[in-house]
């Protein structure tokens, strides 16, 4: 697990765009741990696993898209699990040409990560004698 640690800690501390950056190395490190690991060798934990980082992701895109003006401040954030999205339908506070930018950086991630889970599968399927990505992409 330590293997993860240094790309699971954008999925905490980054923006959707630090994160992308990170999925190859990410994705290769979770390729890495399924083939090698006892503990993580069973589709059910490997599943488990992928639901919470994915999980962390749509965490960290909510939290970026909240406070991306405090953000680009540099400003700290304090995580507020209770903190409403009603406000981003306050134009004056959320204005739609600096919100979009926001949003479409998380479609994006979205899509990455997808991209780079197939890629990742596919490349197994190259090597058929491996551990083969076989999880439910729900």
């Amino acid at each position: 697990m330590q293997t993860l640690e240094k790309f699971i800690e954008p999925l905490y501390n980054g923006t959707p765009d630090t994160i992308k950056e990170s999925l190859p190395a990410l994705m290769n490190s979770i390729k890495m741990i399924h083939t090698i690991a006892r503990y993580y060798n069973t589709n059910e934990r490997m599943t488990g696993l992928l639901v919470k980082i994915t999980n962390e992701m749509i965490a960290n895109c909510g939290r970026n898209v909240l406070n991306f003006r405090k953000i680009k401040r540099g400003e700290a954030i304090k995580y507020n699990k209770n903190q409403s999205d009603d406000v981003l339908w306050v134009s004056e506070e959320y204005p739609p040409e600096e919100l979009i930018p926001e949003l479409r950086a998380c479609i994006e991630l979205n899509q990455a990560y997808q991209k780079q889970y197939q890629f990742t599968k596919e490349r197994l399927m190259n090597m058929p004698k491996g551990k083969q990505f076989e999880f439910s992409t729900n």
